[in-house]
């Protein structure tokens, strides 16, 4: 169950040159909270009950992530200059503080795709999380208000 919470965590936040949350900047445009709708870990499909009520908060540059009662946090930064587009989470508080995870990441108004590494330098160059490959790749939608 760690190990999925840590996934969910994971995948959404990032480390890179651009931090200002302006308009032409995604940090300003992740604002909000985002709803699970899909994670794969290593090429299988978690069930959509192992999902329920998991969410990422994103507020600035910080992220709150909440699954199956329990909570991390931390700072995001992004690298809108990489294609694609990059971010890095940086764990400040919960089980993994003091980790950083890397990502990619896809945003299209209200839908995100992240696909992260699981453990290790190693940054994911597709949206796919094959076997073997150490790599989750979720899909989000934006909570309505």
């Amino acid at each position: 169950m760690k190990t999925i919470v840590l996934l969910l965590t994971f995948l959404l936040f990032g480390q890179g040159s651009q931090q200002n949350a302006g308009p032409s900047n995604d940090l300003g445009k992740l604002q909000g909270t985002w709803i699970f709708v899909s994670l794969e870990v290593e090429g299988a499909r978690l069930p959509d009950a192992m999902l329920s009520g998991s969410k990422i908060i994103i507020k600035g540059d910080n992220f709150t992530s909440i699954s199956a009662g329990v909570t991390y946090e931390g700072k995001m930064k992004i690298d809108l200059s990489k294609t694609p587009k990059t971010l890095d989470l940086i764990f400040t508080d919960g089980p993994d503080t003091g980790r950083t995870s890397l990502g990619i990441y896809d945003l299209a108004g209200d839908s995100l795709r992240i696909c992260l590494s699981l453990a290790g330098n190693t940054r994911p160059t597709e949206f796919a999380s094959k076997p073997g490959s150490g790599f989750a790749f979720e899909t989000l939608k934006r909570e309505k208000q």
